[in-house]
């Protein structure tokens, strides 16, 4: 009885389904084309990276290739849309809310998919305003010292 592939979490048990923030309407197209940076029409090594990190805790590189391996069924050493879909239609329910994901990866200097703290000092001086270091740790569910998207997100709202 094996389980679904989990990219954004290690599931506790076999079936154990990802329990994400109560944001909704985003398409696995939407979000496999906001990751693909370069626009190739696959998502390569560091794109898939950032994609996980951008809605988990920071994941170590071993876990990520681990991950990409799994979902990289033709083993090209990319993941190609019509591999990605099937895997984020199981692993969200429902998918995620863009309306922030441009503003995220647009701070996301480094292209890690993660916040650092640099990072969030540039979303203060852009917002005109300091970030309230209450929210922000309020914000930081995993207490990582980073922002992944979905904590963003609730920074933001």
């Amino acid at each position: 009885n094996s389980s679904p592939p989990f990219l954004f979490a290690i599931p506790q048990s076999p079936g154990d389904i990802l329990q994400l923030h109560p944001i909704k309407r985003m398409s696995a197209r939407q979000l496999f084309d906001a990751f693909d940076a370069d626009k190739s029409g696959s998502l390569d090594k560091q794109e898939f990276a950032a994609l996980v990190r951008a809605f988990t805790s920071d994941q170590p590189d071993a876990k990520i290739a681990e991950l990409m391996k799994e979902v990289d069924k033709d083993g090209n050493g990319k993941i190609e849309f019509g591999e990605f879909e099937p895997v984020a239609n199981k692993t969200f329910a429902p998918l995620p809310d863009l309306k922030f994901l441009a503003d995220y990866r647009a701070l996301d200097t480094d292209g890690n998919g993660l916040l650092g703290k640099e990072e969030i000092a540039q979303l203060a001086t852009k917002l005109g305003k300091s970030v309230d270091p209450a929210k922000l740790a309020a914000a930081d569910k995993d207490g990582d010292g980073n922002l992944n998207y979905l904590e963003f997100v609730a920074l933001m709202q």
